[in-house]
């Protein structure tokens, strides 16, 4: 584990003392685990970014066979596809 300096304004600080406090932590433990917290929810958050990017390519992909297929279904019902045996 590395000692790091960070500046905060002494209101922040005061706030994260009573946090501490009331969960029963140092405020090096509360930084800790405040920080690991956020950074969880920033990944979590990039990766429904790309779920939401990759679901609607998945869309887009599926409307095109769509209408592949209804053209396709459209010629075989007025007979124009011959079924080779």
């Amino acid at each position: 584990m590395q000692r790091v300096m960070i500046t905060l304004p002494n209101s922040l600080l005061q706030k994260a003392d009573q946090a501490a406090k009331k969960l029963g932590q140092n405020r090096s433990e509360f930084i800790r685990q405040t920080l690991q917290a956020q950074l969880e929810i920033m990944q979590r958050k990039e990766f429904e970014t790309l779920l939401a990017e990759e679901y609607q390519e998945m869309s887009q992909q599926a409307a095109a066979l769509s209408v592949e297929a209804q053209a396709a279904q459209a010629a075989a019902a007025e007979g124009i596809w011959a079924w080779n045996e």
